[in-house]
């Protein structure tokens, strides 16, 4: 009985954190990245010159990631210092733009979970679920930027934008996503 026990939760297990993803922005691989066309001050582009830098200490989750919440938004974001990279997320239903058109080869989530990684691009996750939990989340709130390694992110009203020192970014909002 044990071992059919530790056998479903392994195949469980492996279920869960299966998922695919995109093209990753600048590959130029067989997979078409998606597009949508936005108002262009729905994406941010800077932070304000005036910025408050936040310590991360206080997004720590205790993992080696930190993660806040977008102040007043669905959005929230998780910077990974092992593996140097951010994910931006939010729930499908707080995204109030088109549903992006989902890739063959994903047959989970797609659209509403966003990753950048420290050196490569940017990438939209195709993902078996959230892949972090924000209800313990500290806030960043918009004029406030945090960086951690080599990826910064900052908010503007209720829209998170991160981006890598290679010049690759993830915008990512209820109303607005962008990948560069």
């Amino acid at each position: 009985m044990g071992r059919k026990l530790l056998t479903i939760a392994v195949v469980g297990l492996s279920l869960m954190f299966s998922g695919c993803a995109a093209t990753p922005s600048g590959n130029g691989t067989d997979t078409q990245e998606p597009t949508q066309t936005f108002d262009p001050s729905l994406i941010p582009t800077a932070p304000d010159a005036d910025a408050l830098a936040v310590d991360a200490k206080i997004f720590d989750n205790g993992f080696g990631e930190y993660t806040f919440k977008i102040a007043g938004g669905p959005t929230w974001c998780t910077l990974n210092t092992e593996e140097k990279f951010a994910v931006c997320e939010q729930n499908e239903a707080d995204a109030t733009y088109d549903p992006l058109t989902v890739p063959g080869s994903c047959k989970l989530s797609y659209g509403y979970q966003f990753k950048l990684t420290s050196t490569k691009g940017s990438q939209i996750n195709c993902a078996s679920g959230l892949y972090a939990d924000p209800s313990q989340a500290q806030t960043l709130n918009p004029g406030e930027t945090v960086t951690v390694g080599d990826i910064t992110c900052f908010v503007v009203d209720v829209t998170a934008r991160c981006d890598n020192k290679a010049g690759h970014y993830i915008v990512l909002g209820p109303e607005v996503w962008a990948l560069g």
